[in-house]
């Protein structure tokens, strides 16, 4: 059985073709992405005309993927459509133009599906720390202990949204750098500062992240570049700071639809950093649509945590 999971996000709108075999074992054999940024349409809580379209075309392009691959097509949406004043004449238009039912996750209901994401693609998952999944427009922590969790949260920030915020441009300079950390700390929940011992080892799981590890790859020279100490972290983002022409190209051409989040993103984990006290920073492969599969392979609530 194939499925192909739509994730419309608020910078960029992805699938992931999954084949699933008798056990129920998932894999992904296909993988698109259009960098859209949604979040840049919405006006005064309402999406323009303009977005709906390059939405709906693209939703039009990926179900066509779909039918021809014979997958059942499953689109969510996350704070991308979340937030709107109303989401509902979105959807329905999707619906009328594409065939396509998207189910909007509400902020508990991403962090775990990522949670989820992360349990079954992590190889090596530390006994106690906690997850940060950064999209365009939110970030979702949880806490966990032995595969447990133990505090979810839906941060209303994401790279996109703090780049924004702060005005950064596609190159961030030190002071744009200090203004998204001293925003993206602002809106973090207070228990992040109470999560003692959890909070030291952080995985990160998204977009973001793996932009982070390819950056990590080029300009550190880390082979893997999914375990990173707190202090490569800052290196790396000193590293885009004020770059150069050639740091810049080289972003472009590794992540040619983050190169111009990073700076705001990796600012925001940072803050995120500070605050929970953490020392060792492991990268994820997976992420919230493997998690959404995985919960209905399972068939398990989507706003479900499982021990």
């Amino acid at each position: 059985m194939r499925y192909l999971i739509i994730d419309i996000g608020s910078n960029t709108v992805k699938y992931d073709l999954f084949e699933v075999t008798e056990g129920k074992r998932s894999k992904s054999v296909g993988h698109r992405s259009a960098g859209l940024g949604l979040i840049n349409y919405i006006e005064n809580g309402l999406l323009s005309k303009k977005g709906l379209e390059v939405l709906v075309a693209t939703l039009r392009d990926f179900a066509a993927d779909g039918q021809t691959a014979g997958a059942q097509i499953l689109p969510f949406a996350t704070a991308s459509l979340r937030r709107l004043d109303d989401p509902l004449p979105v959807l329905t238009a999707i619906k009328e133009q594409t065939g396509l039912s998207v189910r909007l996750l509400s902020g508990s209901e991403e962090a775990s599906c990522s949670f989820y994401g992360m349990l079954s693609t992590m190889d090596r998952l530390p006994k106690r720390g906690f997850m940060a999944d950064m999209g365009g427009g939110s970030t979702e922590l949880n806490r966990f202990e032995k595969g447990r969790s133990l505090y979810l949260h839906s941060c209303p920030f994401g790279a996109l949204s703090v780049k924004n915020a702060v005005g950064a441009g596609d190159a961030i300079t030190k002071k744009e750098v200090a203004l998204a950390k001293e925003y993206a700390s602002s809106l973090l929940p207070a228990p992040l500062s109470e999560f003692g011992k959890d909070g030291k080892k952080a995985v990160l799981v998204g977009g973001t992240a793996k932009a982070c590890r390819s950056l990590a790859r080029a300009f550190l020279n880390k082979k893997r570049g999914n375990l990173l100490t707190r202090e490569e972290f800052g290196a790396l983002l000193s590293r885009i700071t004020d770059p150069d022409e050639q740091t810049l190209l080289e972003m472009k051409e590794l992540i040619p639809q983050r190169y111009h989040l990073m700076g705001a993103g990796m600012s925001a984990f940072e803050a995120i950093f500070e605050r929970a006290g953490t020392e060792e920073i492991l990268i994820c492969r997976g992420g919230i649509r493997e998690g959404y599969l995985e919960k209905i392979l399972k068939d398990l609530p989507i706003d479900a945590i499982e021990a």
